[in-house]
């Protein structure tokens, strides 16, 4: 499962930034190569949901 990282955070379930880390309130796929067609189209990148760091 992948979620797309853009500056400073993460793009939640609405569509918009978000700060936080949880995988439930951000917006999840389940192929890398889909994650990485919408982050190439926003301008972020994917990452896999286990590397991101739950401070």
């Amino acid at each position: 499962m992948y979620v797309v990282k853009v500056l400073h955070g993460y793009i939640g379930k609405e569509g918009q930034r978000t700060r936080e880390k949880d995988p439930g309130k951000l917006l999840v796929f389940t192929s890398k190569q889909e994650s990485d067609q919408f982050a190439a189209k926003i301008g972020g990148r994917s990452k896999h949901v286990s590397k991101i760091r739950k401070d």
